[in-house]
């Protein structure tokens, strides 16, 4: 702790008021070469101490705490000497109903924490029949509890044939952290402080699972493991969607839907939406057959993926199967009307 002469001030006053006004006088922070910085760690909502004590044979008279960011002691206690309660006082700051004193060197507890409430701290312990303040200092420090880290994966060919795989881990909390990888091997490479494992692989190495790890002062955290594949997927360009169709004279239509890709490439999974009672769904994934009526879904969507991608199509039912909504008779005169057309400008 280091000392502080109050009387020298020719202040006779409480202790919080001496208190604002040698800070007044002197700076809120005057020079304390004897005293030891305390550093604490505190998470984000929740409760931290700032430790006090003395030995047991100095009697002291009453206690006050500041802060940097507050102009006057936002709290103090007066011991009293009869065995009588304690009095404590909270300033109006925004401390206030946050302040407690908790155990018998009375040190100060600060609940809710909040990132505003990192900084500096500074007790002044007044003794009993003595000129002297002792001070302490603290330096705190406010956390988040980290939540789990998501991995992103990418990859991209070389040209020496080998398969790069670019793996990104985010952490969505705030404040310093640290990241590590497990496994790490001489075809890893670590960068952007951590966050971005780089792997790379010959095209018959066996596919590997990896693992983020996050760590700050207060917690740690692990994404879910992540596989990497045996080769090189590229990303996936929009499918291709193909269409058949027959309408039937109750009003029914049958379609078949194909969904293909240029260049499919390995694992490359395909799926429909929707694709209710009634559809069937063959070939992979990549076939699906309806029986569509006016009122139902208006469009068919297929969905590509693969380890680094998905890429999406849809197309429109109605279009497909609108002369079913036309009458027989209608249907042939409307063919009819086709052929006499096509007729006629032949013969100009």
């Amino acid at each position: 702790m280091c000392k502080l002469n109050l009387g020298d001030t020719g202040y006779e006053a409480s202790l919080l008021e001496g208190i604002n006004k040698v800070q007044k006088s002197l700076g809120p922070w005057a020079s304390c070469e004897d005293s030891v910085r305390v550093v604490v760690t505190g998470i984000l909502g929740e409760s931290v101490t700032l430790p006090l004590q003395w030995p047991s044979e100095q009697q002291v008279e009453s206690i006050s705490w500041t802060t940097r960011s507050v102009p006057v002691a936002i709290a103090s206690i007066t011991l009293v000497e009869a065995g009588g309660p304690d009095i404590f006082h909270q300033a109006d700051t925004p401390y206030w109903g946050r302040l407690s004193v908790v155990g018998p060197g009375h040190s100060l507890q600060i609940s809710n924490l909040s990132s505003k409430d990192a900084g500096s701290y500074r007790a002044y312990v007044n003794l009993r029949r003595s000129p002297i303040t002792q001070t302490q200092d603290y330096s705190l420090q406010v956390y988040e509890q980290l939540a789990r880290p998501q991995v992103t994966l990418s990859s991209r060919m070389s040209e020496n044939g080998h398969c790069t795989f670019i793996l990104t881990c985010v952490a969505e909390s705030e404040g310093p952290m640290t990241y590590s990888w497990m496994p790490l091997g001489p075809w890893t490479v670590v960068s952007h402080g951590g966050s971005v494992l780089s792997i790379s692989l010959r095209p018959r190495n066996h596919s590997l699972t990896f693992t983020c790890m996050v760590k700050n002062p207060v917690s740690n955290s692990s994404s879910y493991p992540v596989s990497v594949p045996h080769f090189c997927a590229e990303k996936l360009q929009k499918p291709n969607i193909t269409v058949s169709s027959q309408n039937m004279s109750d009003g029914m239509c049958f379609i078949t839907l194909v969904c293909s890709l240029d260049q499919a490439g390995e694992d490359v999974q395909y799926s429909w939406d929707p694709h209710g009672q009634g559809s069937i769904v063959s070939h992979g994934g990549t076939t699906l057959q309806v029986s569509w009526r006016s009122g139902d879904s208006d469009s068919y969507h297929c969905t590509v993926r693969n380890p680094v991608s998905q890429r999406s199509h849809s197309i429109p039912a109605r279009p497909l199967c609108s002369a079913s909504f036309l009458p027989c008779s209608l249907r042939k005169e409307f063919l009819l009307f086709l052929i006499l057309g096509t007729l006629r400008m032949k013969s100009i």
